[in-house]
Formats: structure tokens, sequence, C-alpha cells
């Protein structure tokens, strides 16, 4: 079996046997070894990640809080993407059963120890322990380092112990504490305080100098036990946690002990918990298969692929990796050419997962901003079904009730992808945490078209001006990130025009339409204001007048406003006009009193002549 050397990682030939040298001359190298490759495959996953970052701030952030999504509804991660997230280095969870060798795989790929580091058959890991470079070139000085590479050599099949570590070995690092760990600005694990001192208490970090440990981050979990001590022994919620993890994992590793190949209903829990956007990145470890005989390791690894058929009810199968990772001699060596074989596999893609890494965050923020449409569109219709007053209650029972129905209205109106859509029973009990669904945003067409543009334009242009800088790179032209004011945070590229010009009309572009859709909203709201207006005057007559306001009201009030702007005062008014000469009374002559104080009419006075 190989012997992974700690003074250069890339090198991967089994020790000794120009047969097994032979066979592996069709691997290419590791781009760890080759530095141009590395350099420009940087440079091209810096631009990724300064864009994607920026892009995430500036359009995605503000639509997941204005619709409550964070920690509320299925994302592929729970709150938002913090900054520190972004620049991480690519993470991988290891999961398993107690004592199936998750702390002894890790000492056998790094190839040294490290601090906090505990082996032994019973379950010596209690917390989740967080492994990651220390900052420093090496482990030591050249005696340590000569030490350590001696050290971790395979025994020989006749010698008479194995060991894990000798006694001259030192582990270079140290560690640090949960609490500490979510206040560490560079570190990805500031968003873990939600779980509270319960969870930090058990969670700590190791630094390391193995140069791995330069390009990956490791977490090693406590083993999974079986029935009430899951459940009551812990003060934390496992299953959480680990989907936490599993969530900004790059890679998950199920390990199993080809002894303990019974799958306790806890640990079926806990991969039902973390599958949910994950089951592209897990991959299974059959360890110590050299403990057993050539006909047991067949009836075993078929009863893991059973047993892994029930869980992941997909006709996929979940890529098993078999072979014995510690650093003792073979027990059995039957199928050590196999056990070197996958071995081999998958170190090469723990060391393909850096130069993958901006791919992969590229593929994470599509199938976010994804989710974000098709969530923006779902809670802006259950908005528009829901009463504005009256028999809300009832309402929020008939759209529980009747998701599928709206969930495919919806699909159709707005044309989202079936694949899209989240599952309508997890739906529903994200919907129950809310008592009232009026206090969702309606659907915000503008939002959904910029959410369209970032998936269509933005993210290509991204990606292609991202091959443009590393074809740059390779042919010498270094490219020189500058970081602009915090008030654009934007990361811009000199060096390459194209690049920037392209991206810089994309963004211009969501920003124009950004300045649409607010000042169509500024009209919008004059219009709702004018209407509220309106209504308040027709109430207002209807209550003093007892029937409501007609074209013929309205045309003598603005007779009546014409005429009192026009003379100075109302129609009505009794008001003398001090110019204008004393008008004469309009009594009649005829009705005046007489010399003999009786007054006639006009009428008796003419019948009067006639006599």
């Amino acid at each position: 079996m190989s012997t992974l050397s700690t003074t250069s990682l890339s090198d991967m030939t089994p020790q000794g046997g120009e047969e097994s040298q032979g066979e592996d001359d069709h691997l290419r190298p590791s781009p760890l070894s080759a530095d141009g490759v590395t350099a420009a495959d940087d440079a091209g996953s810096k631009y990724i990640v300064a864009k994607l970052k920026e892009l995430y701030r500036c359009h995605v952030v503000d639509a997941e809080r204005r619709y409550n999504l964070h920690f509320n509804f299925a994302l592929p991660t729970d709150g938002e993407i913090k900054d520190s997230e972004f620049d991480a280095n690519p993470l991988v969870l290891l999961i398993g059963q107690y004592s199936t060798g998750k702390t002894t795989f890790l000492n056998h790929l790094l190839q040294q120890d490290f601090p906090g580091m505990h082996i032994g058959p019973e379950p010596t890991t209690d917390k989740f322990t967080a492994l990651f470079h220390n900052g420093q070139s090496g482990g030591g000085d050249s005696n340590d380092r000569k030490l350590s590479n001696s050290g971790f050599q395979k025994k020989k099949a006749n010698d008479d112990a194995v060991s894990v570590v000798t006694d001259d070995i030192r582990a270079s690092g140290r560690l640090l504490k949960g609490n500490t760990l979510t206040v560490t600005p560079n570190l990805p694990f500031s968003s873990l305080s939600q779980f509270g001192s319960a969870f930090l208490n058990h969670f700590v970090g190791s630094s390391a100098s193995s140069p791995l440990l330069e390009r990956l981050t490791f977490i090693d979990t406590p083993g999974v036990l079986s029935g009430e001590k899951q459940r009551i022994n812990r003060t934390y919620d496992f299953g959480n946690v680990a989907k936490w993890f599993a969530d900004r994992s790059d890679l998950i590793l199920l390990l199993f002990d080809a002894h303990k190949l019974d799958i306790s209903d806890e640990f079926k829990s806990v991969i039902d918990t973390i599958r949910q956007h994950n089951d592209d990145k897990i991959r299974c470890v059959l360890n110590k298969a050299d403990s057993v005989t050539r006909e047991q390791l067949v009836r075993v690894y078929g009863s893991l692929m059973w047993s892994m058929g029930k869980i992941f009810d997909s006709p996929e199968v979940v890529r098993v990796y078999t072979g014995s990772f510690w650093n003792g001699a073979l027990i059995n060596s039957d199928f050590a050419k196999m056990f070197d074989k996958d071995e081999k596999l998958l170190v090469r893609e723990l060391m393909d997962l850096p130069r993958c890494a901006s791919e992969r965050k590229v593929n994470q923020m599509v199938n976010r901003i994804r989710l974000v449409k098709v969530h923006v569109c779902m809670l802006g219709t259950i908005r528009r079904l829901t009463p504005r007053f009256f028999g809300k209650k009832s309402s929020r029972e008939e759209i529980l009730n009747d998701i599928e129905t709206i969930m495919d209205d919806v699909r159709i109106q707005y044309d989202l992808s079936q694949g899209d859509m989240p599952n309508p029973n997890e739906f529903r009990e994200c919907l129950e945490k809310f008592s009232d669904f009026s206090v969702f945003p309606k659907t915000d067409l503008a939002l959904v078209k910029k959410l369209d543009f970032l998936l269509d334009t933005a993210i290509p242009d991204i990606v292609n001006n991202a091959e443009i800088v590393v074809s740059d790179v390779r042919l010498g032209r270094p490219v020189q990130f500058v970081h602009e004011s915090a008030d654009n945070a934007s990361l811009e590229s000199k060096g390459t025009v194209s690049a920037t010009s392209a991206t810089g009309a994309a963004e211009d572009k969501v920003k124009s339409d950004c300045k649409g859709s607010s000042s169509s909203n500024l009209a919008g709201k004059v219009v709702t204001i004018l209407v509220l207006l309106t209504v308040l005057v027709q109430g207002a007559f209807y209550m003093t007048f007892s029937r409501p306001v007609s074209f013929s009201d309205l045309d003598v009030g603005y007779r009546k406003l014409a005429e009192l702007t026009t003379t100075g005062h109302s129609p009505g008014s009794r008001t003398r006009d001090p110019i204008r000469p004393t008008r004469k009374s309009s009594t009649p002559l005829s009705n005046l009193p007489t010399m003999s104080g009786i007054s006639y009419t006009s009428d008796e006075k003419k019948s009067g002549d006639e006599l």
C-alpha cells in the first residue's frame, strides 16, 4: 500500500515494486504540483469568488431579507452567506458511527499528528473538530520534519506491533475553543453561534502545518451513537449541526467499519438530514476492509450497497472507496491493489477540490438564485390569495390544504422549472410557522426580472471573464485585483479590459433595471395616494348628504368656485358691496298704506277702478 509523503503530496507512486509504478503512469499529476497551472487557476478562482461575492451582496441578499427566507425556508444554507464563507478553503466533512476510523483516516491523510487527536476503540472524539492550516510553511525545524516523515511510514508485515505515531513526534499547532472560532474573521464559522454555548463548548479548532491543509479544511465529528444516547446525552441537536457543516462542505465522507456494518436508525436519520441539497457531495468509505477475508469482503460490500440503496432512494449508486486508511500494515493483502487504487482515487478527488472550488461556488450560487426566485413567486401568490381584513384564518387553512395546486399554478404562470419547485410537504411545514400570510410581500416582477438577468447574463459573463483571466496569467500577464471603496463594494481586475468591461456592463444593466423598478414603484405609490384621497372624499360626502358624489355636483362646485374667485364672495352671501349703490326696495307702491290706512294689492286696485 502506498505511503503519502509530507514532503511531496503530489507524488502518489507506491514505494517499491516496478509493477505498481507502471500502473500509475496514466494518472496525471496533482494540480498542487504544477505551479503555473495553480497560479492561473488561483487567479480565475479569486476573480469568480470576488464577483460572486459582490453579486450576492448587492442583488441577492436583499431579496432574501425582504421575503424572510433566512432560517424560515429551505435554502441551500440557512442564513445569508458570509464573506468568510466565500473566501474559505474547500471543506471536507467526515461522518460515521463511533470507532469507524474517522480520526485515524485524517491522521493517515495528513501523515502527522494534530492537536486534540485521540484514537481508541471506544467513542473517543466527543467534539466537532475543525482541522485547518496554522499559517506556517513548516511544522518546525528540519529535525522535526525528519522525525515526522519517518514516524508515519507503513509498518512491515513482520513487525511485532502497529503504532499510530512514534514517541518522538510532537504535534505542531494549537487548539482553539468554539467561541473563539466564531469571532475569528478569516474562519467560516461565525454562523455557528446560532447553536449557542451548548454546542460551542463541544466545538474546537485544531491548527496544523500539513501541506494538505493549505488547500483543504477537514471537519472531524463525534461518532453517531445508538438509541437514546444520541438524543439525550448530547445537549445540542447533532443533526442540525451536521446539516450546517454539510451545507457548506464541498465533500462529505460517510465512513463505515467492515466489522460493524449495521446502520442504526440514528445514523440513518443523520444521513437523511444532511442529504437535502447535498446528494452530489456524498461519498462512502468502507474502512478496515483488510481485516476481513475475501469472501467476507464481498458480502460486506454487497450489504453496504444494499443499505445505501434503501437510504438513497434513487437509481444512482453512491461512490464507495474501499481500503484500510491507517498507517499500519495490511492484515489481509488479497485486495491490496484494489485498496491502493481506491486510496489514490480518493486522494485525487481531495486534491481536485481546490481547483474546482470556484465552479462549485458558481453552481451553488445559481441554485440559490433559482430557489430565491421560486420563493418570491410563491410567497407573493400566497399574499395575493390572503384577504386584507376578514377571513384570514380560513384562507390560511385553505392555502395550506391546496399548496400543491398553488405550486402548479405558480409554476405555469411564471414559467418555472419543475425541478426548482420545493417539496410540497416541506414548504407547508415552513408556512405553518406564520400565523398571518399577509405579512409576505407582493410578487415583485422587477425583482424576478433582475434574478433572471443574473442567471442568464451576469453569471455567464463572470465565468467567461474568469477564463480570460486564466489565459492571461498563463501567458505571463499578471492580474491585479484592486479593492475599491466600500460604498460600491466592487472588485475590478486591472490588465483585462474585456473582463472588466463585460462585467461592468452587466452590473450597469442590473442597476438600471433597479432604478427603473424604483421609479415605477414611486409612480405606483403616488397613484395609490390619489385613489385613497378620492375614496376619503367620497366617504365624507356620502356621510354628509347620504348620497354619493355625482358629476353634476362636481359641475356646480366648479361654477361656485369660479364665481368665488371672480367676485370675492360666495354666490349666496348678502354682503353689501361698498362700491355698488344701495339696492332699491323691491316692495311695490301699491302695497304701501293709503291715507285711510288701508292698502290694496295691485289686483284689488285694478278691480276697484273697473267698478
